[in-house]
């Protein structure tokens, strides 16, 4: 192996060593244990490009030219739905990866119903579908749910669970992807199934069974909306982070407490969040707008924002409410949302909030309104005092989304969130938020680097971010932006495409030019199904309020058709860090275990655009835990699984 460690002049800190660490044992061990998938990777064949064999994609003599941050405009995505076995699969909420180790991402498909069993066949609420070869060389899904497993639940029904979305990883270091099944109830509705949360353990083909039971299981219920697999102590084992919603929604303001569970490495997880430092007071009408008080949350996302090879803990919060970041501290955790800036935004101007408005039309009000009420809602329904307050100014939270968006080495993060008219500007938007290398952050004003939208002034409007992700769809070595925006008159997909000959972080909305303009989608999974190295984009059909154009919610596979050079690591544990030089651009990617609103999966892989070049100069792979390895040269357009 030859071994290479290259400075980063782009980056704020390094993340890891300046040379190769001696791994703990825990590495050594898991190292043993996979060796014979793992083929040490020598310095043959490492000049231009080579043919790649098996799932890797298409045999290529040169590289396909492709011209960085100059994309043509043509439509980059088609349909490919029907063509791919997708068309009667139903569902809003996708998990994308490898369950069989066959290289090929799959999709386990979840309609999110609550507090429903299916009734298999004859009613199906989730589909677990297998990336296969299909007739003319392409490929297709095939139904596999049946003999899956994930219909048998813990009372032994056969036919159905009540789960409402998946998150993959390996639990027990067997090397394939196990599962954790979120049961999203409260105490507001009936449910007569008895399901809770759960782990399902994979065989390696696809096929699984339930852990013995452990504390991911409330036996009272608990309102799921986010997970995210992670390695918060960097032993090697899986950690699970589990963010809830309202209690008793309808009936309480009381918000669910978000849970971290340690992973004992055999499918069983331990209850650890009041000695991680994580636990918070209940969120009463008295202490709510304490920073130290619970608040319902859409999402949990976990990644290293401060690049000390340690994830952090995100929840993005709901009801105009501060969202909160846990500091990694090695083994504690510390809430740094306000002052990494990520908590909310600082617009606390609510002048044009028209329930103050309305509120102000029977009451004197110290700062006049801007805007008039016109009955729009009763005067109760602003209380001076608690509604005026910094902690009911921020936003509605659904997906943080966490990647190095403008290639300078730290993780940067996207907020997606719902907004309302009624609100005014004080209620946070959807904004991008740029990281300094230690975990503090800049909000980019939407104004300023292309993300904003046009908003009809002449009636009422809304936002419905819910899922968003950063994808490099043209492969020119710089992320762009999607966004499901749901749920709401005139909402569909939005695409940005990143321009960096405007500046890194700079955008130009793109929906309608690449194909990825859907009306009304449900759900996101990001991931390169065919293997020919660009990545292919699958939604859902939202059915939710009045004016939705689909009756049922039907799934949507767009197929990306840009192509481009690329490069794919495969083989990498959750929360590992890949840094590549290529033709003196740097990029870095963080393999996620979920992330945002029902555990978005887009693959646990680490994937590059190339540009216009087709060697990668320096590789260098960061674990959890801060052990570091260096590769010199890799060819692209292939994939390349590294040796730990």
């Amino acid at each position: 192996m030859n071994v290479k460690l290259t400075a980063h002049p782009a980056r704020h800190a390094p993340l890891g060593p300046v040379a190769p660490q001696t791994p703990p044992l825990w590495a050594l061990l898991l190292r043993l244990a996979v060796w014979p998938a793992l083929p040490l990777l020598g310095s043959a064949g490492l000049a231009g490009c080579p043919k790649p064999a098996g799932p890797a994609g298409p045999a290529l003599e040169t590289c396909t030219p492709v011209t960085s941050g100059d994309w043509g405009g043509a439509t980059a995505f088609v349909e490919g739905t029907d063509d791919w076995g997708l068309g009667d699969v139903v569902g809003v909420h996708y998990a994308a990866g490898d369950l069989d180790n066959d290289g090929y991402p799959d999709l386990i498909v979840t309609e999110g119903t609550l507090n429903q069993r299916d009734d298999y066949p004859t009613s199906r609420l989730r589909y677990v579908m297998m990336n296969r070869a299909g007739a003319g060389g392409g490929r297709t899904f095939a139904d596999e749910t049946e003999s899956s497993g994930l219909l048998v639940a813990r009372d032994g029904n056969p036919n159905g669970t009540s789960h409402n979305f998946y998150i993959e990883g390996d639990v027990d270091g067997d090397g394939d992807m196990d599962l954790f099944a979120a049961r999203d109830y409260d105490a507001g509705t009936e449910d007569a199934t008895g399901d809770c949360s759960e782990i399902y353990l994979n065989d390696g083909a696809a096929h699984f069974a339930l852990a013995p039971q452990s504390d991911v299981c409330i036996a009272d219920g608990y309102p799921t909306t986010g997970a995210a697999f992670t390695d918060t102590d960097g032993d090697g084992i899986l950690d699970l982070w589990v963010t809830g919603w309202y209690l008793a929604y309808g009936q309480s303001t009381e918000a669910a407490q978000a849970h971290l569970y340690r992973g004992n490495g055999d499918g069983t997880f331990s209850d650890v969040t009041d000695d991680s430092g994580l636990k918070l007071k209940a969120g009463t009408n008295t202490n709510y707008l304490d920073h130290d008080a619970r608040r319902p949350s859409y999402g949990a996302t976990a990644c290293d924002v401060n690049g000390d090879a340690l994830p952090d803990l995100i929840s993005s919060s709901y009801g105009r409410a501060w969202n909160q970041l846990w500091r990694n501290d090695g083994g504690t955790f510390t809430e740094t949302g306000e002052a990494a800036h990520f908590d909310a935004d600082t617009n606390l101007d609510y002048s044009d909030n028209l329930m103050y408005a309305c509120y102000c039309d029977t009451h004197s009000c110290d700062v006049a309104p801007s805007v008039s009420c016109g009955g729009a809602f009763p005067d109760n329904y602003w209380s001076p005092g608690y509604d005026d307050q910094p902690a009911r100014l921020g936003g509605n939270g659904f997906t943080t989304v966490c990647a190095d968006i403008d290639n300078d080495g730290d993780d940067d993060l996207l907020t997606a969130t719902i907004a309302h008219d009624w609100t005014g500007d004080s209620a946070d938007r959807t904004q991008l938020l740029l990281n300094d290398g230690a975990g503090i952050f800049e909000r980019i004003d939407n104004d300023t680097n292309g993300l904003a939208r046009s908003r009809p002034r002449n009636r009422s409007w809304n936002e419905g971010d819910l899922f968003a992700g950063f994808l490099d769809f043209d492969n020119d070595g710089w992320r762009d932006i999607l966004v499901v925006q749901s749920d709401y008159e005139d909402t569909h997909l939005w695409t940005w495409h990143q321009t960096p000959s405007n500046g890194a972080a700079t955008f130009e909305e793109v929906s309608d030019a690449t194909g990825l303009n859907q009306e009304w989608p449900g759900g996101l999974a990001i991931a390169d199904f065919d293997l020919d190295g660009d990545l292919d984009v699958v939604t859902g059909s939202s059915t939710a309020r009045t004016g939705t154009p689909w009756t049922t919610h039907e799934t949507h596979l767009y197929v990306n058709q840009q192509g481009g050079n690329y490069v794919r690591f495969t083989g990498l544990p959750i929360g590992a860090r890949v840094e590549i030089e290529a033709g003196g651009q740097y990029q870095m990617a963080e393999v996620n275990g979920g992330y945002g609103t029902s555990g978005i999966v887009s693959d646990t892989v680490a994937q590059f655009g190339l540009g216009d070049v087709c060697m990668v100069d320096s590789v260098t792979l960061t674990l959890p835990g801060g052990a570091s390895h260096s590769f010199e040269g890799k060819a692209g357009n292939q994939a390349v699984e590294l040796d730990w």
